[in-house]
């Protein structure tokens, strides 16, 4: 099914192509000129689209060498100040909880006004 219609839009090309040339309002010359004209224009623009893609690829390598570079480092360093601040934080943890627990054991010792 497919087949049938791409066949039918490059039909439809090829046609509609030579209609065009043949019932255009210049001369074969001028005709010819212009197609030469939008070929070389479609030339420079798929030139300057391979430079620009070049020019991408280049970004993104040059990114990802400074993802390589910087990345691990700065996630080794999160990981250590994490681990860090662990260290610090539960005798802290240990100590509140301690507090609690003495809290609630005295609490229930406290008279209830009314």
């Amino acid at each position: 099914m497919m087949g049938k219609f791409s066949k039918g839009i490059l039909f439809g090309a090829v046609v509609g192509a030579a209609s065009g040339l043949l019932f255009a309002p210049r001369s074969g010359k001028a005709t010819r000129q212009k197609f030469v004209d939008e070929l070389e224009d479609w030339s420079d623009l798929k030139e300057d689209f391979t430079d620009k893609l070049d020019q991408f690829k280049e970004s993104a390598q040059a990114l990802q060498a400074a993802a390589d570079t910087y990345i691990e480092p700065f996630i080794d360093g999160i990981n250590r100040d994490v681990e860090t601040f662990k260290f610090q934080a539960e005798p802290r943890v240990e100590q509140i909880q301690e507090q609690v627990e003495k809290i609630q054991s005295e609490l229930p010792d406290l008279p209830i006004e009314k």
